[in-house]
């Protein structure tokens, strides 16, 4: 399960303040020279410490009784630059600087903690939505981590729905508009006794493209039913027989058509695989939903929920 960056959004930002501003005066203020005291000196955070003799070897750190691993370390390095890719953290002073940040959010984690905040509603009501949701996600991963679909499934599935997998067709079409349907029927005469059709378009149709000689935008679905049916069956250079349509009736003529290739099965196998994958997964959960379902005891208040819409 890939693990969700928000999950450092405060941490990320803390950091980036504190490097953005490095060398600011009024964010490091100059360093009081500490008194010094026979029993103890105190360490600003980040200071170079040698590790007390009881802290266990593999912890790189400790705020009070907070600590933070090696490992733990390491992970939150890998979050940082999932998050921020141009994050060097092989950069000289970045280890330190990240570590830093860590200890100084420990510190205002504490305080808060000991202020009350932690106990307000709104932090606990967001924690607890936060851990219910990687929950969910764990759960998800665990009931898909063995579903993957194959070759095989998405060739079979590939097979059984060619239409899905050709290109569109591109249409070039002009088309002659008149307000009757006996006049489009002796202009259709003339087109076929060998009339020019971009000619006629000028001089007898009605619609807007008559100057153009009749010529329509390229499209891969006609404006209308109508015409698209006319249009579905004819050739380069064919011309269609009489049909209704909203400004009139109509003669079209197709000048041309492109696409409508087969795709390759090897041009979107990937895809197939993925998306394939991906509903075997939605349905194991989906089935694993319902089997819960039915062991469960649900009930709803829908007078609270309120009539449907």
């Amino acid at each position: 399960m890939k693990r969700a960056f928000s999950g450092i959004s405060v941490l990320t930002a803390a950091f980036l303040f504190t490097t953005i501003f490095t060398g600011c005066d009024l964010f490091n203020p100059p360093k009081k020279t500490p008194k010094k005291d026979a029993s103890a000196q105190a360490v600003a955070p980040g200071a170079a410490e040698a590790p007390s003799s009881s802290m266990a070897k593999d912890v790189l750190v400790r705020v009070g009784s907070w600590t933070l691993t090696e490992s733990q370390f390491e992970e939150r390095l890998k979050l940082l630059k999932e998050g921020l890719p141009d994050f060097d953290a092989a950069k000289p002073g970045s280890k330190e600087a990240l570590l830093n940040e860590l200890i100084r959010q420990q510190l205002l984690v504490k305080d808060a903690e000991n202020s009350g905040l932690a106990r307000e509603s709104d932090i606990t009501e967001a924690v607890e939505d936060f851990r219910r949701t990687l929950l969910v996600q764990k759960l998800a991963s665990q009931l898909t981590k063995d579903i993957v679909a194959d070759e095989k499934e998405a060739q079979e599935y590939y097979d059984q729905n060619k239409d899905l997998f050709v290109d569109p067709v591109q249409y070039t079409v002009r088309e002659i508009v008149v307000a009757d349907e006996v006049t489009a029927k002796n202009i259709l005469v003339q087109l076929l006794q060998g009339a020019d059709f971009s000619e006629t378009a000028k001089a007898q149709s009605k619609a807007k493209t008559a100057s153009g000689g009749g010529a329509l935008p390229a499209f891969a679905k006609a404006p209308f039913e109508a015409m698209q049916s006319a249009i579905t069956n004819l050739d380069t250079g064919g011309v269609s027989a009489v049909f209704k349509g909203p400004e009139g009736f109509y003669i079209v003529k197709v000048d041309g058509k492109k696409g409508g290739a087969m795709k390759p099965f090897a041009g979107v196998k990937q895809d197939l695989i993925s998306g394939l994958t991906l509903r075997k997964q939605q349905e194991a959960i989906l089935d694993h939903l319902n089997q819960l379902a039915e062991k469960t005891k649900i009930e709803i208040n829908k007078e609270l929920l309120g009539p449907a819409k």
